[in-house]
């Protein structure tokens, strides 16, 4: 394998999102700096995310494929010129580093063209059949993982050691500026959080995974259980759609929790989750990220199959109900099951559970 890659020196990652498979890949991209200590590490991330990659140490450089901006300048035709000429950028940018070797872990069209469009000598993705959208005809070395059902991160993995390269999971860390950390720092101090343990609880997820999300009464109850019988503080967490879910979580407990500060970006979300005992979440990216900073989690599954999606760390148990119809891949539901029948005994036994565990709640 050493022979194999002794002319790398430049590295392209592209995953382009979301949150949660933007966690899954970094493993991936730990073990790559670990092989390649001088190597040019760059990763191809769609904008809504770049703030996340943005926080790693192993990457060299992030290059943001603007989706968002092209999508929604789309519509107006008057923009077609100014679009055409930032793509014309956009590719010459992506192809100036001459990257010696690129890893498809996206594995859908859009990745698989701009993994193509990069011009990389060796472009490695899915073999067909586990990918989407015919993803394996932009790639030149296709790795068959070993089975079509495993976690992400082993999927992940599978595209190194396709490769010659072990893998092996670590967790990763992140950069903070002192900004961020100061400003958690200052919320923390605020609302006098450091008198007690905290608990953070992001109810939300994003309007297309509106479907896995649990109730507002259940959030409501289980909070109320984590402050009067474990002596938590609890914080509920939101991102701009998710405001006012929040505060009527809020108005529906018995006893006091706090909304947390606007996080601007996902790095002063990490310094937030920084400072967590104990995260509770469904299947969403701050589950995932919380999980993968080592912070004991419960996860609070309904559709998805854990075995794919879970939490990878140790430090994580999934709450789910064993019902004939889950796991599924749907995208909506008239009945939602799976995440209704779950009950806040259920995940309140899980945090107890989860208090047994070796290294659980031992973060900080």
């Amino acid at each position: 394998m050493k022979r194999q890659f002794d002319n790398i020196r430049n590295i392209l990652v592209v995953r382009l999102g979301a949150m949660g498979d933007i966690v899954h890949v970094i493993p991936a991209v730990k073990n790559l700096r670990r092989v390649f200590p001088a190597a040019y590490i760059a990763w191809l991330v769609e904008d809504k995310v770049k703030d996340l990659v943005e926080a790693l140490p192993e990457i060299d450089e992030v290059i943001v494929f603007p989706r968002k901006k092209w999508q929604t300048a789309i519509r107006h035709p008057y923009k077609y010129f100014k679009i055409l000429s930032e793509i014309g950028t956009f590719v010459r940018k992506l192809r100036e580093r001459e990257y010696d070797i690129a890893f498809d872990f996206h594995g859908n069209f859009k990745s698989g063209l701009l993994t193509y469009v990069s011009s990389a000598g060796t472009r490695v993705g899915f073999s067909k059949g586990y990918g989407k959208e015919f993803n394996f005809v932009f790639t030149n070395v296709r790795i068959k993982p070993q089975q079509r059902k495993m976690h992400r991160i082993d999927k992940y993995f599978s595209l190194l050691e396709g490769m010659g390269i072990k893998a092996c999971y670590q967790r990763p860390a992140f950069s903070i500026s002192d900004n961020d950390c100061h400003y958690v720092d200052d919320f923390i101090s605020r609302n006098r959080l450091h008198e007690r343990p905290i608990a953070i609880i992001h109810p939300g997820t994003s309007i297309f995974g509106k479907f896995k999300r649990w109730s507002h009464e259940n959030y409501a109850v289980l909070a109320d259980r984590l402050i009067k019988e474990m002596n938590y503080s609890v914080v509920f967490t939101w991102s701009e759609p998710e405001h006012n879910l929040v505060k009527h979580i809020l108005s529906l407990m018995q006893y006091h929790a706090t909304i947390a500060c606007r996080t601007a970006s996902v790095k002063q979300l990490i310094a937030l989750l920084q400072r967590a005992h104990l995260f509770i979440g469904g299947d969403t990216g701050p589950t995932h990220l919380a999980s993968c900073m080592g912070i004991p989690t419960i996860a609070i599954f309904g559709p998805k199959d854990p075995a794919i999606y879970a939490p990878f760390d140790k430090n994580a148990l999934v709450v789910r109900k064993e019902i004939p119809c889950s796991p599924c891949e749907k995208r909506a539901c008239d009945h939602i099951t799976c995440i209704s029948s779950i009950t806040p005994d259920d995940v309140f036994q899980a945090v107890l559970e989860l208090a047994k565990l070796p290294l659980a709640f031992g973060v900080k």
